[in-house]
C-alpha cells in the first residue's frame, strides 16, 4: 500500500465529514448525519456507482483507515465513560429511582421488542448466526440511546423543554452502561471455547469491573491529584495504561475492545481534574478528528442496490416502529409511574428513542464480529439515522407542561444551566 494514500484518504474523508456535518448543524440535525454521508459518498453506493476506477484508485485499501477509525472509536467510548461522571452529580437530585426506572423501563421495553423482531428475521437475515445471539445482539441495538446526540439536541437553543434535561441525559447514560454491558452478554455468548470460554469469559468482565470500580475509581477519586489545580499529566498517563490494558484484556476474553475502553472511562469519572483536562485537549482530537473519521468510515460499509430499496424501507419501517414502540412506550409508562405530567412524560420518552452514535457504533461491532449482515447493517442505520433525524421536530410539536415549579424543577433548571457551561459532544 503507498503509505501517502492513506492521508488522501484522511484529507477526503475528514474534509467531506465536516462540510456535510455543518450542512445538517444548519439544517437543525447533529453533526453525524453529515459525518454518515460522506461515508456513504465515499462507499460504493455513490463514488463507487459513479467513478469505479476513481473509487478503487482512492479506497480500494483501506486498512490504515480502519486502524486508524478503531482506534478513534477505542477514544471515543473512554470519552463516554468519563463523561458519566458528569451526570451522577445531577442523578440523586433529579430522583436518582425514577432516572433508573426510565432507563430500565426504556431498556427492557425495546430490547424485548427487537428479541421478539430478531426471532421472527432469523432466517431472513442471519440463518448463518445462532439464533439466540442474534435475537439478544437484535434487542441490545434496539435499546440504545444516543448519549451523545441527546446531548447536543437537549443543548439546541430550539429545545423548549429545559427542565427535563438533566432527568432525560442521566436515563440515556444508564441506558447505554446497560446496553455496553448486555453486549458483552451478547459477544460472551458467540465465543468458541463453550461452557469453559464463557465462563473464562464472563468472570474476566466481572473482575475487570470490580478491579475499575473498587480499586482503580477508589484510588483516583480519594487522590490529592483529583484537587482543582492539581497536575493533570501523571493521571493521563495512568488513564492511558489502564485504557489500553483493558482493551487488551476484554479481547483475551473474546469480548469487544470498545466495552474494556468504556469501563476504562467509567473508572476514571470521579476523576474531575482528569475530565477537566480531557474537555480542554483529547475531547477536542477526539470529536473533530477521530468521530468524523469513525462514523465516515463506518458508512463506508454500507452498500445497497437500487432494486433494493423498497424492501429496505419496508423492513426499516417495521423496525422503527416495533422497537419505538417498545422504547417510547415503556419509558413513557414509566416516567408517569415516576409522577411526571402527560406532556412531559412524552417528551421524555421520546428523547430516550434517539439513536444515532451508540446505535451505529454497536451496529459496526455487530458487523465486524458477524452477528449481522450487510444488509441487515444497512437496514438498522436507516433506522438509527431516521430516529435522530425525528427526534428534535417532534419533541418541538409537544406543548410544554404547565406544572407548578417544585424543588426538583429548580433543581432541573440549575443543572441544566450548569450543563451549558460545559461543552458537550457537539460534533456527534
Amino acid at each position: 500500500m503507498n503509505s501517502g494514500i492513506i492521508f488522501i484518504q484522511l484529507l477526503l474523508i475528514l474534509c467531506v465529514a465536516h462540510a456535510l456535518g455543518r450542512v445538517a448543524y444548519w439544517c437543525g440535525q447533529p453533526a453525524v448525519i453529515g459525518h454518515l454521508l460522506a461515508g456513504v459518498i465515499a462507499g460504493p453506493m455513490v463514488l463507487g456507482q459513479y467513478h469505479p476506477e476513481l473509487r478503487t484508485y482512492l479506497f480500494s485499501n483501506v486498512v490504515g483507515l480502519m486502524a486508524l477509525s478503531k482506534i478513534g472509536l477505542v477514544f471515543i467510548m473512554f470519552g463516554l465513560g468519563l463523561e458519566v461522571g458528569k451526570s451522577e452529580k445531577a442523578t440523586g437530585a433529579v430522583n436518582g429511582r425514577g432516572v433508573v426506572a426510565i432507563a430500565v423501563a426504556g431498556f427492557l421495553g425495546a430490547g424485548l421488542a427487537g428479541m421478539l423482531l430478531g426471532y421472527f428475521t432469523h432466517g431472513t437475515f442471519a440463518a448463518g448466526t445462532d439464533r439466540g445471539p442474534y435475537m439478544l445482539f437484535f434487542g441490545v441495538a434496539m435499546a440504545a440511546t444516543a448519549v451523545p446526540v441527546l446531548a447536543a439536541i437537549l443543548d439546541d437553543r430550539r429545545f423548549l423543554h429545559h427542565r427535563l434535561a438533566p432527568l432525560v441525559l442521566n436515563a440515556a447514560v444508564v441506558t447505554d452502561i446497560l446496553a455496553w454491558f448486555a453486549l458483552s452478554v451478547v459477544l460472551v455468548s458467540l465465543s468458541s471455547g463453550g461452557l469453559k470460554g464463557i465462563f473464562f469469559s464472563s468472570v474476566t468482565l466481572v473482575v475487570l469491573v470490580i478491579v475499575a470500580e473498587f480499586m482503580i475509581s477508589r484510588r483516583y477519586s480519594s487522590a490529592a491529584s483529583a484537587k482543582p489545580g492539581a497536575d493533570s499529566t501523571k493521571v493521563l498517563v495512568a488513564a492511558l495504561i489502564v485504557l489500553f490494558a483493558f482493551c487488551v484484556v476484554t479481547d483475551l476474553a473474546n469480548a469487544h475492545v470498545t466495552i474494556g475502553a468504556f469501563i476504562a472511562g467509567l473508572a476514571f469519572r470521579k476523576h474531575s481534574v482528569l475530565r477537566e483536562f480531557w474537555e480542554k485537549g483529547p475531547h477536542a482530537l477526539v470529536s473533530q478528528f477521530f468521530t468524523p473519521l469513525f462514523f465516515g468510515t463506518a458508512a463506508m460499509n454500507v452498500a445497497i442496490n437500487a432494486a433494493d430499496w423498497p424492501e429496505l424501507l419496508m423492513w426499516a419501517g417495521v423496525f422503527f416502529l416495533v422497537g419505538g414502540a417498545g422504547k417510547v412506550g415503556m419509558s413513557y409508562l414509566s416516567a408517569r409511574v415516576t409522577g411526571l405530567s402527560k406532556s412531559d412524560a412524552l417528551v421524555v420518552a421520546t428523547l430516550m428513542n434517539t439513536k444515532g452514535v451508540m446505535e451505529i457504533i454497536l451496529l459496526t461491532v455487530g458487523l465486524e464480529i458477524g452477528v449481522i449482515s450487510a444488509q441487515l447493517y444497512a437496514i438498522l442505520m436507516v433506522v438509527a439515522l431516521v430516529a435522530t433525524v425525528i427526534t428534535l421536530p417532534v419533541v418541538r410539536l409537544i406543548p410544554l407542561s404547565k406544572a407548578a415549579p417544585s424543588a426538583t424543577n429548580t433543581v432541573l433548571r440549575s443543572a441544566h444551566k450548569e450543563s451549558k457551561k460545559r461543552p458537550l459532544m457537539d460534533s456527534v
